[in-house]
């Protein structure tokens, strides 16, 4: 099979630096990175490969995530006083306001 040509772009302080390294690696530029490419893929294929797995686990557990219905939201009355009072803290916190909004909660 022929070789195909592509070209790629880079600043000149690097493009220097990659015939620097393939002439002392006793290579052409060319070869020099394909050389590099296949090594890069291959460190991502084995990376890849390692995580597979995890990926896979990953993705089931978003899936059935999805399909969960999240529980309903209680309504202020029905909580504890001391988690009624963290929640106008929290409001008031968030909205910037002084007031309690709620009589006789400080």
């Amino acid at each position: 099979m022929a070789n195909t040509r592509f070209s790629i772009s880079t600043d000149p302080a690097i493009q220097g630096a990659i015939k620097e390294h393939a002439e002392a690696a006793g290579m052409d530029v060319s070869a020099y990175m394909v050389t590099a490419a296949i090594a890069q893929m291959a460190a991502d294929d084995a990376a890849s490969a390692v995580f597979a797995s995890l990926d896979a686990e990953n993705a089931s557990a978003l899936a059935e995530a999805a399909e969960v219905s999240p529980a309903p939201l209680p309504a202020l009355g029905d909580l504890t006083a001391e988690d009624q009072h963290l929640v106008l803290r929290v409001m008031r916190s968030a909205l910037g306001s002084e007031g309690t909004g709620e009589a006789g909660v400080a």
